[in-house]
Parts: C-alpha cells; sequence; structure tokens
C-alpha cells in the first residue's frame, strides 16, 4: 500500500471511529483529521468533504464485491457479501443515512454508485458500447429497488436473514439482467 493510500484509510478509519460516538452531521473536519494524526489540509487533499468520504467508503467496498464477479463468482455471492457488509456496518449507514443530507442524499448517492458500477459490470460483458435501454432501465430500477429494500431492512430492523435476503433480490433480478448476471441463465433472444 501506498502512503497515500496508507493516509486515506487512516482517514477513513478515524471517521468511521468517530461515527460510532455521535452523527455524521456533528462531526468536523478538524475532529477527522487530529484523530487520524493529519491536518485538515491534507484531509482535503483527499476529500472533499466528510460526506464525500462518506460515499467513498462505500465505493470501495462495492469495488471490491463487485469486482469479484468474473468467471466463477456467483451474482448471489455478490449480493450475500454486499448484504453482509451492509449489516456489519449498520450503525455507520444508518448515521450516514440519517445525517447526509436526509434520506434522499446519500440514498440516492448509493443508488447511482450501484447503478454504474453494475452497468460497468454489464458493459464488460456486452459487446457493444452502448446497452440497450431495456439493460439501462432494468439497472436502474433494480438498484432502486434493492437499495430502498436494503436501507429499510437496516432503518427497520426487518427480521429477515442475509441469506433470504440475498435470495429475494436475486430473484428479483430483472429478466434482462440474468445473462449477465445469473450463470445458468438461458440466452434471451433480443436485438442487442
Amino acid at each position: 500500500m501506498t502512503a497515500s493510500n496508507k493516509t486515506k484509510e487512516n482517514i477513513a478509519k478515524a471517521f468511521v471511529a468517530l461515527t460510532e460516538q455521535k452523527p455524521i452531521n456533528k462531526i468536523t473536519v478538524r475532529e477527522i483529521a487530529a484523530k487520524s494524526g493529519v491536518t485538515t489540509v491534507t484531509f482535503y487533499n483527499y476529500f472533499l468533504d466528510k460526506y464525500d468520504l462518506a460515499i467513498w467508503l462505500h465505493v470501495k467496498e462495492s469495488k471490491k464485491i463487485m469486482a469479484k464477479i468474473n468467471g466463477k463468482y456467483e451474482w448471489k455471492n455478490t449480493l450475500l457479501e454486499g448484504l453482509r457488509y451492509f449489516a456489519k456496518n449498520r450503525n455507520f449507514m444508518l448515521n450516514a443515512l440519517n445525517h447526509t443530507g436526509g434520506h434522499n442524499g446519500f440514498l440516492r448517492r448509493v443508488e447511482r454508485i450501484n447503478e454504474e458500477l453494475l452497468t460497468a459490470e454489464i458493459k464488460k460483458k456486452f459487446e457493444k458500447k452502448t446497452l440497450p435501454l431495456d439493460i439501462q432501465y432494468a439497472i436502474k430500477v433494480y438498484c432502486a429497488g434493492t437499495v430502498r429494500v436494503l436501507f429499510d431492512w437496516l432503518v427497520y430492523g426487518m427480521p429477515v436473514p442475509v441469506e433470504d435476503l440475498a435470495k429475494y433480490f436475486e430473484e428479483s433480478l430483472p429478466q434482462p439482467l440474468h445473462r449477465f448476471l445469473l450463470r445458468d441463465a438461458k440466452p434471451r433472444h433480443a436485438k442487442d
């Protein structure tokens, strides 16, 4: 790990530790910098603000999970790993949801990030630069639905085990996405 990456990781760890003590909107950049042993200038060299840092944490973990899809790693395992990450980091996610510009702010940013990551993954398997509209909208609908259900599950403590929720998410995958994400999917006859 480079010194730059190590600094970024230390800032992130300090931030997460502070979120265990108080709401994100009450945490200052100065506190994050002090706890991570850097100056505020150094903090701003890496992040626009604490909200940018919260989103960076989500993107970093999501990219790690999505990167495993290649070949042998099944979509259901991707879902399961993602849900386990959210369950493990429930307090941080709820803090971010409740104290980063309202539910729509953080929630909508997570949806967009998931859309971007899923689009990138599907584009790897698609042989043209532009995805057809049915696939683009299937990605949007799927990400919007799963992210909202995920946050409801976190907020309201829905009594559904992680494994069952992953199964429900896999079963709700829109048909146009099956051939890209499900190993045993039958090819769809459509215009590409």
